[in-house]
């Protein structure tokens, strides 16, 4: 039974949704899983969860009063997104049915992420553009920023776990690796693999390191283009990676970064009217933590 954490203006945010917005920012700072970061920064990263997540009610609440709601077609484009990036979608759901959130709950959840991105997006349409100074002074104290980022073109035969025999699980990976040397990569991964990507040759195209899980990426952007590196196990199965490309741009010139920059500016000044909106939301709303 799901516990309520808080209250914003009476719609609850229960526990499971702050366990999953921990998980969430987890990945996003430490690249690991909740369980694998280390237990002193839990505390704040339930802090900032839920800081998260009042702020997600809140703007929701403001989008159906101005009576916007997002749109089938989106919704399923974020879902379709979602189950690519886990890799394979029957875990995906089984994974969630197993922590207790329902199919149905799942895609109420994405509506109203999609809602409120789009009453963000609407909100942020305003933001004034920088002036050429300001890009001058940007790129000049900021060259790190400007480097597109290192990716690699994979493509992947993802294996199912077997919990209770891990070990055969890693020898019919390895099986099919000498297959997938030996033959068409591609055709292995359409016979074998369950991942989404499987009917088209295992392609999942260009990635950077920050959008894989942390030992798919160490893999995928050490091994060799056109190499099938060994196993790799990760939450969803182990991988077997064939990297088709990989890309290391060259630092940009002014000219080539001034979109980039234009892009950097404007999403900070964005950041800061948010915060400001919601701060303002909060001004006028009933929120109540409770001490579980």
């Amino acid at each position: 039974m799901a516990r309520t954490i808080a209250t914003v203006n009476g719609a609850p945010i229960d526990d499971k949704a702050l366990h999953a917005a921990m998980q969430s920012l987890a990945r996003e700072n430490f690249h690991a899983t909740l369980d694998e970061t280390p237990p002193a920064a839990h505390a704040e990263l339930r802090e900032m969860a839920l800081e998260r997540l009042v702020a997600r009610e809140l703007i929701f609440q403001a989008a159906l009063a101005e009576g916007l709601v997002a749109e089938e077609a989106a919704v399923r484009a974020e879902t379709g997104r979602i189950l690519r990036m886990m890799g394979n979608p029957v875990d995906f759901w089984q994974r969630l049915a197993e922590r207790g959130m329902a199919e149905v709950a799942f895609l109420r959840m994405v509506r109203k992420d999609v809602t409120v991105e789009g009453l963000s997006t609407r909100k942020l349409a305003g933001v004034a553009e920088p002036d050429e100074a300001e890009i001058r002074q940007f790129f000049a104290a900021h060259p790190e920023k400007l480097r597109e980022p290192e990716r690699v073109r994979v493509s992947q035969i993802l294996l199912p776990l077997d919990p209770d025999d891990p070990g055969q699980s890693l020898e019919q990976a390895r099986a099919l690796k000498a297959r997938a040397e030996q033959g068409d990569f591609a055709e292995v991964a359409r016979r074998h693999s369950v991942c989404a990507s499987a009917p088209g040759g295992g392609d999942l195209g260009y990635l950077r390191r920050e959008e894989v899980d942390a030992a798919f990426a160490d893999a995928a952007f050490s091994q060799a283009v056109g190499e099938v590196g060994d196993p790799v196990r990760t939450p969803y199965g182990y991988h077997l990676i064939k990297v088709t490309a990989h890309e290391i741009p060259a630092p940009p010139t002014l000219d080539e970064a001034r979109s980039r920059i234009i892009g950097f500016l404007k999403k900070s000044r964005g950041a800061q009217l948010l915060q400001e909106w919601v701060a303002e939301l909060r001004r006028g709303a009933e929120i109540v933590i409770h001490d579980n």
